[in-house]
């Protein structure tokens, strides 16, 4: 690399170790080199190789275009979490374990903020069920037709336990985090509703799988009620929950840390577009921020609000008999 480029990378390295970690044991991990060879590529004697750059950017989360100086004001650049693979789950298992490996390292810093607007229900609520999540899963590889043939229902589909254990993984860290803002409309629950009436239509799921369901939303009501009356998470971390007041057309989150900025765009279910960059994390932040401006915080106050919205997702949820 050039050595202005190296330079930079250098920099952005220093600048993206997370507090209390040392940038030369983080090579020494990510580029599986030694501690000398990692001391001498941060001191600018050993340039770094693309092949090693290009490591960094994707494990540090930053965008090497920017480090560089390449990237265009006018160009953003995004990595799409959308798989083909003949092996769906395990590929989606090994994307949840990338992702649980991110919130784990923004959890540690107190400074941490997340933020999601969404029109459906978020994974830090319902992943914690296993039949909520694997009908999740299994509504998602039938819409994309990218399922096991031997898996022709709701019943025949079993998940691998690592896969069970990393939905579970996932919500805790998610709820590490500091401080959490969510806003979602008044659909989330009804779309549920909706999916599971037509699947049962067309003979996917049975009738006993559906109460099992429906059971589990009644619980997450509760959960989710409870952490609205407080404020906080069971662990004391502190949420704030918004109701919207229009209908959000999809849903877009974003992390910011004192080290890492980041931003998802929902995409094809369970999919999304993310992206570090500056500029489209301050287009999404505002807009979210917006959001938050046409609706109601529920969570720790508006207790009418959230009385009447919880009782009226439990009469949706109850219709499924």
């Amino acid at each position: 690399m050039l050595e202005k480029s190296n330079a930079a990378l250098i920099e952005a390295i220093h600048a993206h170790t997370p507090q209390h970690s040392n940038p030369a044991s983080l090579l020494m991990d990510m580029l599986n080199i030694g501690r000398e060879a990692a001391y001498r590529r941060l001191r600018g004697e050993v340039p770094f190789t693309f092949g090693e750059a290009s490591v960094l950017c994707a494990r540090m989360h930053f965008s090497l275009d920017r480090v560089v100086g390449l990237a265009a004001t006018d160009k953003l650049s995004f990595q799409l979490k959308f798989k083909e693979f003949t092996a769906p789950l395990e590929t989606y298992n090994e994307i949840l374990e990338r992702d649980i490996a991110f919130m784990r390292e923004v959890a540690s810093d107190p400074t941490t903020e997340f933020a999601t607007a969404t029109n459906s229900l978020p994974a830090e609520f319902y992943g914690k069920y296993d039949s909520l999540n694997r009908f999740k899963l299994f509504k998602w590889l039938y819409q994309h037709e990218v399922g096991n043939p031997a898996v022709r229902t709701f019943e025949e589909l079993k998940l691998p336990g690592e896969l069970q254990r990393n939905c579970r993984e996932y919500v805790k860290w998610v709820q590490s985090v500091a401080t959490t803002y969510l806003i979602f409309d008044d659909s989330n629950f009804k779309h549920w509703l909706n999916a599971l009436r037509a699947y049962r239509e067309m003979h996917l799921i049975s009738q006993e799988s559906v109460r099992v369901l429906r059971d589990e939303l009644f619980a997450m009501l509760d959960e989710m009620e409870t952490v609205a009356v407080k404020g906080e998470f069971e662990n004391g971390n502190r949420i704030f929950l918004y109701l919207s007041d229009i209908d959000l057309e999809s849903s877009y989150s974003y992390v910011t840390t004192s080290r890492h900025q980041a931003v998802n765009i929902g995409m094809f279910s369970l999919n999304g577009l993310r992206t570090p960059d500056p500029l489209m994390y301050e287009y999404v932040k505002k807009w979210i921020k917006t959001q938050s401006r046409f609706s109601t915080l529920i969570s720790g106050s508006g207790e009418l609000r959230r009385i009447h919205y919880f009782k009226r997702q439990r009469e949706i949820v109850a219709q499924l008999g």
